[in-house]
């Protein structure tokens, strides 16, 4: 009942949304700079998505949907495509609870909150270890996204890129382990 509820309210607000695009502002994302350190043949890769979750988006990830947030990590030597991953974050929302339920994939690890505020630092927090003894002198670039969900009750796709201007955060970093060695 709820969520049929909160599909029917998210729905008319996305529509409402996409029907005035032109004054709607959708948010800004962007990564802050990648840090990384080199232990051994590891590669530890820490960043964090920036003003991606402002405006709409409390209510979307309430609508007791999975929202998923998708990541792209790319490790390059010049041209060469060393190792590439995609890993996701999930927020489930239970009404009935008040928490949201998160799945961080990289990081092999779920929480439970019951503040926005948390979810938001959570699902925003890249944290990635990569494991190759040849890496060295890399290019390690990183992207975000979001899919389209279907909300049950309206029977209809909505783009969540257009809470982000259909623009995919994106950003790159030269990592060299003479300069960041442990």
């Amino acid at each position: 009942m709820f969520q049929a509820l909160s599909s029917k309210i998210i729905g008319g607000f996305i529509s409402l949304s996409m029907m005035l695009l032109s004054s709607y502002e959708g948010n800004n994302a962007r990564f802050s700079d990648i840090s990384y350190s080199f232990l051994g043949d590891k590669i530890f890769i820490s960043a964090k998505l920036e003003s991606a979750f402002e405006n709409d988006f409390e209510e979307i990830f309430k609508s007791g949907q999975q929202i998923d947030i998708y990541f792209n990590i790319e490790f390059k030597n010049g041209s060469n495509v060393i190792f590439s991953d995609e890993f996701v974050h999930s927020v489930i929302f239970d009404p009935l609870s008040q928490f949201f339920n998160i799945t961080l994939e990289e990081q092999k690890e779920n929480f439970t909150t019951d503040t926005y505020q948390q979810l938001i630092e959570k699902i925003s927090q890249i944290d990635y270890t990569y494991e190759n003894a040849e890496l060295d002198n890399t290019v390690v670039s990183l992207e975000s996204s979001l899919k389209k969900i279907r909300l049950q009750s309206m029977k209809k796709k909505y783009d969540l890129m257009m809470l982000w201007n259909f623009k995919k955060p994106k950003i790159e970093q030269h990592c060299r382990k003479a300069d960041h060695e442990s």
